[in-house]
């Protein structure tokens, strides 16, 4: 069993944190070389890396000046991917941070898409964005009849989705119908097929996915 890496970022400023999750070499072949986050170890301060997440989602532009496309989709599966401690996707169901905290985490989500995943530059994560934080709902880890924030977080996961399913771009609007086809929300069918009708010169393609996220029949 190899020996994890072990950081602690508890006290890192924001700018400290930004480089730990988007200053290393990516890994060219995921089936040769592990990317860094995956044998590694994290202690953090769950409070300050939530504030981070909104401060970096709500303002990223620059981090196009800071980092190559490599880095950015390696930095950013990490941030939402199951393999880092302190991500994203594991901090919003952190229920030492009150819920209003983490709702804004998920909420700031959408000025990520609209700021820096609209131009398709970064597809192969943003693609992929949703499917980490929504689909416990489609295998049944998470289940809207439980009530709590199983239906809580659904509800703001829909809401972020609806915001990004509505900006004028390709790559946001499938990694949206992505996310709502795990999220498995009551409100699904009837946002989708009203985009369908609201956008007319949606590709076939484009519109056969829309169709298969309304019945949550996409992989």
């Amino acid at each position: 069993m190899e020996e994890l890496e072990q950081f602690d970022v508890s006290e890192y400023s924001f700018d400290e944190f930004v480089s730990f999750i988007f200053e290393h070499e990516p890994s060219e072949d995921w089936n040769k070389q592990k990317p860094w986050y995956w044998d590694t170890e994290v202690l953090y301060d769950p409070f300050k890396i939530c504030d981070y997440y909104v401060q970096l989602f709500r303002q990223p532009s620059f981090l196009l000046e800071r980092f190559s496309r490599a880095q950015l989709n390696e930095g950013f599966w990490a941030v939402h991917g199951p393999n880092l401690d302190c991500a994203v996707s594991r901090v919003i169901w952190d229920t030492d941070l009150p819920f209003p905290m983490r709702e804004e985490c998920v909420r700031s989500m959408a000025d990520l898409f609209r700021l820096l995943f609209a131009d398709g530059l970064l597809r192969e994560t943003s693609g992929m964005w949703w499917d980490s934080l929504c689909y416990d709902w489609k295998c049944g880890i998470r289940d809207r009849e439980r009530g709590g924030e199983d239906l809580r977080m659904q509800d703001v996961m829909f809401q972020a989705l609806t915001t990004i399913l509505r900006l004028d771009s390709e790559s946001c609007q499938i990694a949206a119908l992505h996310g709502l086809g795990h999220l498995h929300h009551p409100g699904t069918a009837a946002l989708v097929h009203r985009f369908i009708a609201e956008h007319p010169a949606l590709t076939a393609e484009t519109k056969e996915y829309a169709l298969h996220a309304a019945k949550f029949d996409v992989l």
